[in-house]
Parts: structure tokens; sequence; C-alpha cells
């Protein structure tokens, strides 16, 4: 999963959420930094009843938010959907890879018909900073 800070690049760089089920997302100062949230039709909780872990669904706990504003929800894209936001962005030929290296991964693209790479301690980050550079590139 991509950082906080990461998320909030790929956001200011230009990538527009439109929320789906499953899509994962941070509520940044809102006290719940630490906390990521799913979109999800269903709450499921993992809660403990007489002593023994349960998977309970509700529809409401009493701690929860009526709702926040899209605008104040951080999405932090999974690697598919880095992937494929990045996809969209190249030209249909345009070189788009990922590989290993010795600390982490590396996205090679192209932008302009120039080769760029970009590298990251796992294959999301490595796809978030192209994605940026697409992002920009293409403003």
């Amino acid at each position: 999963m991509i950082s906080l800070e990461m998320a909030r690049q790929l956001r200011e760089a230009g990538l527009e959420w439109r929320p789906a089920e499953r899509d994962v997302f941070a509520l940044p100062g809102h006290d719940m930094d630490g906390q990521v949230f799913v979109v999800s039709p269903l709450p499921a909780l993992v809660q403990r009843y007489n002593g023994m872990p349960v998977v309970a669904f509700q529809t409401s706990a009493e701690w929860a938010l009526d709702y926040v504003m899209l605008a104040e929800a951080m999405w932090m894209p999974s690697e598919g959907q880095l992937r494929e936001a990045l996809a969209g962005l190249l030209a249909p030929d345009a070189p788009l890879g990922l590989s290993r290296t010795a600390l982490g991964y590396r996205c090679a693209i192209a932008l302009g018909g120039q080769p760029r790479s970009f590298d990251g301690p796992d294959a999301e980050t490595a796809y978030a900073q192209a994605l940026i550079a697409a992002l920009v590139y293409a403003a």
C-alpha cells in the first residue's frame, strides 16, 4: 500500500478518484491518520463476543462518522489501479514495465519518447512515482 504522502502527491498531480467498491482511503486531519478504510456495501468488524473472536456484520457503529466529503478522503490506489491509470496516460505502444532490483522495484516508461525509470521499495511506490511524472507531463 502506498503511503499517505504518496497518495497526497498523486492527488496534487491530478489523479482523480471515482470511488468503487474495495477502494482503500484514509481521512487525514480527522485524528485518524493511522486508520485505513475500505469502500464496502456491508461493514464487517472483527470483535470479541464472550471472549471469542467473531466477525460482526453491522450497518453502523456508535463511533461511526455520519459522512465525510469525498474531497476530505485520500484515495490510496492499489498496485493494479496505479498500473491501469499509468497505462491510460501512455501512448498505446509506449513501454511500461516493472522489474525487481536489489532495493525493491523499478518502473520503466517512456514520456515524450524519452525513457524514464522510477525506483521504489515496493511495486506500488515505483508505479506511483511514474504515474506522478506522467500526470505532470500530461498537464
